[in-house]
C-alpha cells in the first residue's frame, strides 16, 4: 500500500530546517521513526532513507498515520508544524478510494492512541549543545581568574549531569548524541583541573577517569588529549614522573595532536616538563625545541575555549618551569619574565603562578633579597593563596630557610607571610 498524497510538490521546508538543527539524516530520521513504531506495535517499523527524502522533497505529502505518531513522539511537534500536510482537510469529499483510507488513517491514529505512551519526548538539537558549550566557557573564563575552587568544580559537574541527562528520555541524532557526550568530558574534566590546581590528588583522578570513558563514547580525539595532558600533571603533583612522561606522550600520540601543530606543541611541552622532572636534560631541551618549532607552524583554526590559555606566553612559562628543573637558571628565569610580559590581562592565576616560580628560581640562582621581594609580589596577586601557586610559594619557604636561614630576606619573608 503506497503512501497517501504521493504528488510532486515543493520542498517541505519545515522538515528540513527541523532536521538540520538537530544534524539528523534521512537514514537517522528513518531510524528513530521506526524505533518508535516498534514501541508502539512491538514490530520494528519498515520506513525507508528514501521514503524521508520523499517526506523532504514534498513528494510525500502526509505519511502514513503510525509513521506520524511516531514521527510525533520522535518530535514533539505534530506534522503540520513539520510541514506536511493533512489532504483531508483541503478535499474532505473527494474520491470515494482516498475517503475510505482517511477513514482507515483515523482509525488506526485512534488505536495508536489507545497505546499507553510515555511523555513526549523532544529531540535534542545544535542549539542545547551550544548552550551547554556557553556556559562551559564561561567556567573556564572563570578559572582563568580565579584558579581551582570547589564552587568550580561542583558547577562543572552539574553542567556534565545535564549534558547526560539530555540524552535520557529524549531522541537526537548520533552526531548530536556524541557532541553531548564531549560537552560531559569538558565539563567533567574542567571539574578534574580544578582538584589539579587545588592539589586534591583523589578527587582529580576520578574526574579524569570518567572523563576519559565520556571522551571515548564521544570519539572526541581534543577532549582525550586534553585528559591525557591533565593526566601527566596528576602523575609529576603525585611525585610519579614516569607516569607523567607516558601521559604526555600518550596525549602527543592522540588524532588531535597529529592534526593541528599548536596541540602538538602543547604536548612536547609537556613531555619536556616530564622529562625535567626525570633529570633528563637533554631530553627535556629537545622537547622544548620541538615545542618552540611545533608552535611556529599553527595557524588560526577553531579551537575548544579550554585551549586557549596556550600560546607563545604559556610556552614560555612551561619552558621556564622545565629549565628551572634542569638547573638551568639563567634560561628559566629570562623566559618566565617573557611569559609574564606577554600574558593577557585576564589571566591572574598564571600570572601569580609563574611570577611565583620567577622567585624560585632567583632563589636557587643565590638572590635571596630579589627572591623574597618577587615572591612578595607573587603572593599580593588576589589567586596566590590557593592551588599550585599557594604550593610554589610554600616551596619557596622551604627553599629559603635552607639556604639562608636567619638572613634579613628570610625574617621579612616570615615577618610578611605572618601578617599576610
Amino acid at each position: 500500500m503506497s503512501n497517501v498524497g504521493t504528488t510532486p510538490s515543493t520542498r517541505n521546508q519545515e522538515l528540513i530546517e527541523w532536521m538540520a538543527e538537530r544534524e539528523l539524516t534521512a537514514g537517522g530520521l528513518a531510524s528513530l521513526v521506526n524505533a518508535e513504531i516498534g514501541a508502539l506495535t512491538g514490530t520494528w517499523g519498515k520506513l525507508t532513507e528514501g521514503t524521508v527524502r520523499k517526506w523532504r522533497a514534498g513528494r510525500i505529502r502526509w505519511p502514513r498515520t503510525i509513521q506520524r505518531v511516531a514521527l510525533a513522539r520522535v518530535s514533539g511537534l505534530d506534522a503540520a508544524a513539520l510541514g506536511f500536510a493533512d489532504p483531508s482537510a483541503s478535499d474532505p469529499g473527494g474520491d470515494p478510494v482516498n475517503r475510505r483510507a482517511f477513514v482507515t488513517s483515523a482509525t488506526t491514529a485512534a488505536a495508536a492512541a489507545a497505546v499507553p505512551m510515555l511523555a513526549t519526548r523532544p529531540a535534542v538539537g545544535t542549539a542545547d549543545v551550544h548552550r551547554l558549550q556557553e556556559a562551559v566557557f564561561a567556567l573556564t573564563a572563570l578559572d582563568e581568574q580565579r584558579g581551582g575552587h570547589e564552587a568550580i568544580e561542583n558547577a562543572a559537574l552539574a553542567g556534565a549531569r545535564h549534558a547526560l541527562d539530555l540524552q535520557q528520555g529524549t531522541t537526537t541524532g548520533e552526531r548530536i548524541r556524541r557532541r553531548l557526550f564531549s560537552v560531559a568530558a569538558d565539563y567533567t574534566a574542567l571539574a578534574a583541573w580544578s582538584c589539579i590546581d587545588t592539589r586534591d590528588k583523589d578527587r582529580a583522578q576520578g574526574h579524569l577517569n570518567r572523563a576519559m570513558t565520556l571522551a571515548g563514547l564521544a570519539q572526541d580525539s581534543i577532549q582525550q588529549f586534553r585528559i591525557w595532558q591533565f593526566m601527566s600533571m596528576l602523575a609529576q603533583q603525585r611525585g610519579q614522573p614516569t607516569d607523567a612522561l607516558a601521559a604526555a606522550q600518550a596525549s602527543r600520540n592522540t588524532g588531535a595532536a597529529r592534526r593541528d601543530p599548536l596541540v602538538a606543541s602543547l604536548a612536547h611541552a609537556r613531555t619536556a616538563l616530564a622529562h625535567s622532572q626525570l633529570g633528563d636534560w637533554r631530553a627535556a631541551l629537545r622537547s622544548i625545541d620541538y615545542a618552540q618549532d611545533t608552535l611556529t607552524k599553527a595557524r588560526n583554526v577553531p579551537r575548544p575555549a579550554w585551549i586557549n590559555f596556550y600560546d607563545r606566553a604559556e610556552l614560555d612559562g612551561l619552558s621556564g618551569v622545565a629549565l628551572m628543573r634542569i638547573s638551568k637558571g639563567e634560561q628559566a628565569e629570562y623566559h618566565l619574565h617573557h611569559c609574564l610580559s606577554s600574558l593577557r590581562g585576564d589571566q591572574h592565576r598564571n600570572r601569580a603562578l609563574y611570577t611565583a616560580y620567577v622567585a624560585v628560581v632567583q632563589l636557587n640562582q643565590g638572590d635571596a633579597e630579589q627572591a623574597c621581594a618577587t615572591a612578595t609580589a607573587a603572593a599580593s596577586m588576589p589567586t596566590a593563596g590557593v592551588g599550585r601557586t599557594a604550593h610554589v610559594l610554600s616551596s619557596f619557604t622551604a627553599a629559603l630557610d635552607a639556604r639562608a636561614p636567619g638572613s634579613r630576606a628570610a625574617r621579612q619573608w616570615a615577618e610578611y607571610i605572618h601578617t599576610a
